[in-house]
């Protein structure tokens, strides 16, 4: 991937996992051209845990990230092939993967309400990493639905890279879109370890995935924070129009 220099491009830190990151990076340049200036530095890093799956039987499967698909085929013979999905990408990656996917296309609301709907493929098992969020399987349990949990991985936070120190301590405007709200957390501590001289709420500019990647991330230490009509990327570069092509 071609990178453009900086002084001709606006900073867009990427803090997502990999391979999402040089995913996303790739989607940015194809959208905004000579306009942006990737600059990855991943802030959580995936470590897969290996847990035994409890004994079910279970009908379903729950995923709500990629990294929880690409977790769940590496023991697939141990479960069902159905899975019930957060949003499109991930049910996408599960499709790829073997399972016959479905995806919410939404957050964890429009998950529980796909799930609810489906209560004849209950019991369902919610693959999951350590840190979640929307209680899947307290509500559906709260709603007499059969349901269980395994924690197959844990997101370990990361340092920003030099290249994000270099920038975040520079001058010109800067974009962060942020995907969750750990990372939105993990972005805002790191943030916050930065010399007292670095003035971010002249220059930094968020973009947040969903109300709760804002609420978590905060946002008073920046310019401005936007927070994406959905939790899609198309409604995330639609966010970050504003910053890109006004600034």
């Amino acid at each position: 991937m071609r990178m453009v220099p900086q002084s001709c491009a606006i900073p867009v830190l990427i803090t997502r996992p990999e391979p999402q990151a040089s995913r996303f990076a790739q989607d940015l340049q194809a959208r905004y051209g000579p306009k942006v200036f990737p600059v990855l530095s991943p802030l959580l890093a995936p470590k897969m845990l290996y847990p035994a799956v409890p004994s079910g039987p279970f009908g379903s499967v729950i995923l709500t990230s990629e990294t929880g698909a690409r977790a769940a085929a590496a023991m697939a013979e141990a479960l069902p092939k159905r899975a019930y999905c957060v949003g499109d990408h991930t049910a996408e990656v599960a499709t790829a993967l073997g399972f016959d996917a479905r995806s919410a296309a939404g957050d964890a609301a429009a998950l529980l309400k796909l799930l609810l709907s489906a209560r004849g493929d209950a019991p369902f098992l919610h693959l999951r990493g350590r840190e979640t969020r929307g209680d899947i399987v307290q509500r559906l349990r709260d709603a007499e639905v059969a349901a269980d949990e395994v924690i197959l991985y844990a997101q370990e936070p990361q340092p920003l890279g030099s290249k994000a120190l270099e920038i975040l301590q520079g001058a010109g405007p800067v974009v962060a879109p942020l995907f969750s709200p750990r990372s939105a957390t993990v972005f805002r501590q790191a943030v916050s370890q930065l010399p007292e001289h670095v003035k971010l709420s002249e220059r930094l500019c968020l973009v947040a995935l969903s109300p709760a990647v804002a609420s978590a991330v905060g946002g008073d230490f920046a310019r401005q924070i936007v927070t994406a009509s959905a939790p899609t990327q198309t409604e995330l570069f639609s966010a970050m129009d504003r910053f890109i092509f006004i600034a």
